[in-house]
């Protein structure tokens, strides 16, 4: 059995251990801001204004990929969580289709 003296230093030991361990996070904080930093808009402002320039970089015309989009939706769409949104089946189909294009991912 511990006296009351090391009884005391084992708690304080404790409280400062578990003050001091990191909380984990589920996601980092510039992925929570990525609708501000998605390329999107990118898109949307090829497709208003350079439709040659949205067919070069995913190698379909706006119609082909809003008809692939609507039938492909059903089957990449996620739900979103209470941690963290779901990305957009037009993020997810046009992010797959520049891949499939040019071999590039978006990390590169």
């Amino acid at each position: 059995m511990l006296n009351n003296d090391e009884a005391i230093c084992v708690a304080i030991a404790l409280a400062v251990c578990l003050k001091n361990k990191k909380k984990r996070r589920w996601m980092e904080g510039w992925l929570k801001k990525r609708n501000k930093y998605t390329h999107k808009n990118l898109l949307n402002d090829l497709r208003l204004s350079e439709s040659n320039d949205f067919r070069n970089f995913l190698r379909l015309d706006g119609t082909s990929f809003d008809a692939l989009l609507q039938v492909s939706t059903p089957r990449i769409s996620n739900m979103n969580t209470m941690t963290r949104d779901a990305i957009p089946p037009s993020q997810r189909l046009s992010i797959t289709l520049r891949y499939l294009a040019t071999g590039n991912s978006l990390k590169t």
